[in-house]
């Protein structure tokens, strides 16, 4: 497997910027919902529940303190480097979800830092094991940038990280 870093373009930065506002935004809304609900629900919960949402909380608690205070994806827009690199595909999931519906997921082989990627079903349903995918992706958040196979662009507009 070969990999080699390179700079940033414009394009990669918007992309970087909006798939961290997005991640963000999904922290954050979590983060309000489970507080709301120990808030507001707190009396009617027995002792069971009360420590499911605590527990719930303190997770999206650190998610949302670390998002604002140790972002990775600072680092990235400072350095502007991603890496570019080619993996093959080892493996094909699906993953269902009674809530999101299924999730059609592609695994690499000697990729250290993505060792799978999200796809949409008509690309899925594409690529076969052993086809080779190029990948660039940002060097310290791993936020994926693109990803290509047989020269068709696979990214997943609905798969942020």
């Amino acid at each position: 497997m070969e990999k080699f870093e390179t700079k940033f373009t414009k394009n990669d930065i918007k992309k970087i910027k909006r798939k961290r506002s997005l991640s963000n935004l999904a922290y954050i809304i979590a983060f309000f919902m489970l507080g709301s609900s120990i808030y507001f629900f707190n009396d009617s919960f027995d002792i069971v529940m009360k420590i499911i949402f605590y527990v719930f909380f303190g997770i999206t608690l650190f998610a949302t303190v670390s998002i604002l205070f140790g972002d990775n994806s600072k680092k990235d827009l400072n350095e502007k480097i991603k890496i570019v690199t080619k993996v093959i595909v080892t493996q094909k999931r699906i993953k269902s979800d009674s809530d999101t519906g299924s999730h059609y997921i592609v695994e690499f082989q000697e990729s250290d830092d993505i060792k799978e990627y999200y796809v949409n079903y008509k690309m899925y349903d594409k690529i076969k094991i052993g086809d080779s995918i190029e990948l660039e992706y940002s060097k310290t958040s791993l936020w994926i940038l693109k990803a290509v196979w047989n020269n068709i662009d696979l990214e997943n507009n609905k798969y942020v990280k």
